[in-house]
């Protein structure tokens, strides 16, 4: 057995089987490649990288998860195990998932968890077992000595940025609403606070109301359309946590007989193609990019934890921010949408 796997003592057949949900090998090489510049870190042997996915959700999910896979993919002495969750919402297929990684003694996992509360124990097992952990977009309420870091795009600052210019667009207050994600993910905590904190101690601003819709562009034009009704249609604006739900908002207002842009401002995160396209016929206001390419990051820290080298707790992952039809055009036009 390689020095790359460790002699782990655990219990035979953890989750035995599960792989058959959906677990497929995506990448490769073999012994006899280069070490590709891992300074004999691995001395040339295949890297078996376990990847807990969440699998299908929407442009961005799409987006981040097949650069994921490209970018291990080009990678010849790194083997990618790919385990979407049986759906976006789905946590215990992903334990499972997790689990028999653990069982396989792969060398690293990385892990976008469909939930942020219920890792300790699959964390633990991994680190008792002397596998790694890397958490990518979506961060877990675990002890962060449970995992080497946690790469993502800062949804604070994003979030952050959108408030920002909400105030510069709504100088005297706006009331406002709010579409969620699915409840209990870090993503939407986060997003929240870093929106409420740019906009705390400006007057005029009433929330109406926020609700989840789910990441999905049909819950967001429900409720949206239930919100309008229930307010005579006096909202001013609507911050949509990512573009799927403010493009289902959009169509909700039009069908209103409002003109989304002018009666009701909408922003979002994320930066769709969709959403960048919605942003150019003035549809939407405002788009935050929440930058899904981050493979060259992830495989950086999965070489680094390996060698026993330093790595960063947090890994901030740098992205820009749109808020014109002429910027939204520009973006489409310089080919950042996905």
């Amino acid at each position: 057995m390689s020095h790359l796997k460790r002699a782990r003592s655990l219990v035979g057949g953890i989750a035995a089987g599960v792989l058959a949900l959906g677990l497929a090998a995506c990448g490769g090489g073999d012994s006899d490649t280069a070490d590709n510049g891992t300074d004999g870190a691995t001395g040339g042997e295949t890297i078996t990288v376990g990847y807990v996915a969440v699998g299908p959700e929407g442009g961005w999910r799409d987006a981040h998860e097949k650069a994921i896979r490209d970018a291990f993919g080009a990678e010849s002495d790194l083997e990618l195990k790919y385990a979407p969750a049986s759906s976006p919402t789905d946590q215990r297929s992903q334990l499972d998932a997790f689990a028999q990684f653990v069982n396989d003694e792969v060398d690293v996992i990385l892990l976008t968890a469909t939930e942020a509360s219920g890792w300790d124990a699959s964390l633990e097992l991994a680190k008792e077992a002397e596998i790694p952990v890397i958490l990518l977009d979506r961060g877990v309420d675990s002890s962060p000595d449970l995992y080497v870091t946690r790469i993502a795009p800062d949804n604070v600052n994003v979030a952050a940025q959108v408030g920002e210019w909400a105030l510069s667009v709504f100088p005297d207050g706006a009331d406002y609403y709010v579409l969620e994600g699915v409840p209990g993910l870090s993503v939407v905590n986060e997003r929240n606070e870093g929106f409420e904190e740019a906009i705390s101690g400006a007057s005029g601003w009433n929330k109406v109301g926020a609700q989840t819709a789910n990441w999905s562009a049909e819950e967001g034009k429900s409720v949206t359309e239930t919100v309008l009704r229930a307010n005579n249609n006096a909202i001013d604006f609507i911050f949509a946590q990512n573009d799927e739900m403010g493009i289902g908002a959009a169509l909700a207002v039009r069908e209103a007989g409002l003109t989304p842009g002018e009666d009701v401002k909408i922003a979002t995160i994320d930066g769709t193609t969709g959403a960048l396209e919605a942003l150019a016929a003035g549809d939407l206001s405002f788009v935050a990019q929440y930058n899904p390419f981050f493979g060259d990051l992830a495989i950086d820290a999965v070489r680094k934890a390996l060698a026993g080298e330093s790595v960063d707790p947090v890994i901030i992952v740098p992205g820009d921010a749109f808020d014109s039809p002429e910027a939204g055009q520009a973006a489409l036009d310089n080919g950042l949408g996905f």
